[in-house]
């Protein structure tokens, strides 16, 4: 074992050693105090990738009942019997479909047909292509499909420094491009769906599916061109000879059949069927997104379609992100339990603030906690009760509270720590460092888009 990894490994029994001697105060309990040591030392484990992800997740679930802060081993795996892991199985399947057909591609070979007349057209091309697919599949497969298509790019690129910069630009872009495409739509994240779970769980409301389209197109056309904008002027990808890009979209084309027909047909059915009921869903309650989203992918399977085999679908879904969102929510629900989030909930301020200003308030409040919780599922869980209390403090419906809750913890990138941005950084174009030279900048556009935007969207789309 290295330094680095033994060096986690120490730090995180440390941690939990400390948590376990501190005495618990008035206001939060022993199990609160320990369950905030635990998730302390899980991101201590994760940062320092002292080990796989899936055993840390599957340790530190069973160190929940084993340091008293659920009553029962049943207890600690609650997150995994939440049906969001399920939609995440569902979207690696959707996303394994579509790259087995040519859609993405044939999408990106529009786009680079009509607009890579330059690299800073291209990169634009890939931020608007994944942000399409993230809007009906979750964050981490389209990112993985765009990164595949973003590396096979950069071998165009002879000299190693124009690649490295080039490369820098295009693995954070993507990921970004990603998550901001998954705020379109509740079925774009599971996140998004997360945090209507919980709304209805905790307050009894609903956001439906069109209600959070009219919220979530909005802040996507002000956030995808700013995240281009900051990319390529913070980065400054290399420019490649046009010879290369035509190079590089004949071979796209290549694999593209001139007509859609096949498994591609199927796909493009099945896909428009899923869309077609989760905005009816809006209208039709008994229509549930994640269902949906379950039975779609399972049509993928059946006979005469057979777009998916067993073998492939186990083979391509991430158990690294099955394992993790599992974990996190299981985390989550133990600290909403042990006390933590009603301690929380009294450190907020209780003055009334004007409707742009807590707007944006709540977004900051989301985009903050994230430095010291990057995992979103479990800080959408932990601040699910104080942001409806906030909402209820400031005159304002918890559904509204909730969404910009979801919208702003989706867009977890100010480091590469989270499943979608791991992908990416991965490849070693860029350093924990680089991301964010440009995301701090694209967040904080994003709490002022979200405090001047939502306000008048308000008045046209009520929520809850």
């Amino acid at each position: 074992m290295n330094k680095k990894k033994l060096t986690g490994l120490l730090l995180a029994v440390l941690v939990i050693a400390v948590s376990c001697l501190i005495p618990e105060t008035g206001r939060l309990p022993g199990a609160g105090i320990r369950a905030i040591g635990l998730v302390a030392a899980f991101l201590v484990i994760l940062i320092f990738e002292a080990l796989p992800i899936i055993i840390t997740c599957l340790i530190f679930v069973a160190l929940l009942p084993v340091l008293g802060i659920t009553d029962s081993f049943n207890a600690a795996l609650s997150g995994f019997s939440n049906q969001v892991v399920f939609f995440i199985l569902a979207s690696f399947g959707i996303a394994e479909a579509f790259a087995k057909v040519p859609l993405t591609t044939r999408m990106l070979a529009f786009l680079l047909r009509k607009f890579g007349k330059n690299i800073r057209t291209i990169l634009l091309s890939m931020m608007i292509c994944a942000a399409l697919l993230s809007s009906i599949v979750s964050n981490v497969p389209t990112c993985a499909i765009f990164m595949a298509l973003g590396l096979k790019f950069l071998e165009f690129y002879d000299n190693p420094e124009d690649r490295k910069r080039t490369g820098r630009a295009f693995m954070i872009a993507i990921p970004v491009a990603s998550m901001i495409g998954g705020m379109i739509t509740p079925a774009g994240s599971s996140i998004n769906l997360l945090a209507i779970s919980l709304l209805e769980q905790h307050a009894g409301l609903t956001v439906t599916f069109v209600q959070w389209m009219a919220y979530g197109i909005p802040l996507t056309l002000v956030m995808l061109p700013a995240a281009w904008i900051l990319s390529v002027l913070i980065f400054r990808p290399a420019e490649i000879d046009r010879r290369r890009v035509r190079s590089f979209l004949d071979k796209l084309e290549a694999e593209i059949p001139k007509k859609i027909r096949g498994s591609e047909r199927k796909v493009l059915i099945l896909t428009l069927i899923m869309l077609v009921l989760w905005i009816a869903s809006s209208w039709i309650p008994a229509i549930n997104v994640m269902v949906v989203a379950v039975l779609g992918c399972c049509a993928m399977f059946l006979p005469g379609i057979r777009v998916l085999d067993s073998r492939s679908f186990f083979r391509e879904v991430s158990w690294d992100s099955f394992f993790l969102v599992g974990a996190v929510l299981s985390i989550g629900n133990a600290m909403v339990s042990s006390g933590v989030s009603q301690w929380i909930t009294g450190l907020l301020p209780s003055a009334r603030m004007p409707l742009p200003v807590f707007l944006g308030f709540v977004a900051l409040l989301a985009f903050l906690l994230l430095i010291l919780i990057p995992v979103a599922p479990s800080l959408v869980t932990l601040m699910a009760t104080p942001v409806i209390s906030l909402c209820a403090v400031n005159g304002a419906s918890p559904a509204l509270g909730m969404l910009i809750l979801a919208l702003a913890a989706g867009n977890c990138y100010l480091l590469p720590l989270d499943t979608v941005t791991l992908l990416t950084y991965g490849t070693g174009y860029y350093k924990m460092s680089d991301m964010p030279k440009c995301t701090v900048w694209l967040q904080l556009f994003m709490v002022l888009a979200i405090a001047l935007l939502f306000p008048l969207i308000l008045r046209i789309v009520p929520v809850g």
